[in-house]
């Protein structure tokens, strides 16, 4: 009777561990996320994301005042099988900034992004202008209802799909 009673907690704990979905490429085996562009200087001066599902988004995106993205390459890019996460850092008082894309998961509904922020070293030689980095990541707009956006040197940013 103990063995059988220890068989089914031991299933029932391998169950309850199995039920976290976890996956990193679509159905059809595309990456769920991959970097487009980053740039020094994309005009948003606090650290945040912008999330963009369709052209007119991509428009008020094209007309930051201090922008500087190439906005041509994002319009290349169909807006109805991918999504646009600008991902900021905010402005920086100098140039050797900027972020990349590491990994891109989905673990039970949440679309996991882990960003590197850089910045420069302490002796590195650096442009003396203030800049706004950041980069710009096209993902799949399926299978996942939060987004969340992390990593080493970065705040920690939510949003709903």
């Amino acid at each position: 009777m103990r063995f059988i009673k220890i068989t089914v907690l031991v299933l029932a704990l391998t169950l309850a561990a199995g039920c976290s979905v976890s996956r990193s490429a679509t159905a059809d085996g595309a990456p769920l996320a991959r970097q487009v562009t980053e740039s020094d200087h994309c005009g948003l001066t606090a650290p945040g994301l912008v999330y963009i599902s369709n052209a007119s988004e991509l428009e008020k995106l094209a007309s930051l005042p201090a922008g500087n993205l190439s906005v041509n390459q994002l319009r290349a890019i169909d807006l109805e099988r991918e999504h646009l996460v600008l991902v900021g850092l905010g402005q920086r008082p100098t140039g050797g900034y900027g972020l990349t894309l590491e990994s891109a998961e989905i673990i039970d509904d949440v679309l996991e992004l882990t960003l590197n922020a850089r910045k420069p070293a302490q002796d590195a030689m650096v442009t003396q202008a203030l800049t706004t980095p950041c980069a710009i990541i096209a993902i799949t707009p399926e299978d996942w209802e939060r987004l969340r956006v992390s990593g080493d040197g970065l705040d920690t940013m939510t949003r709903e799909q």
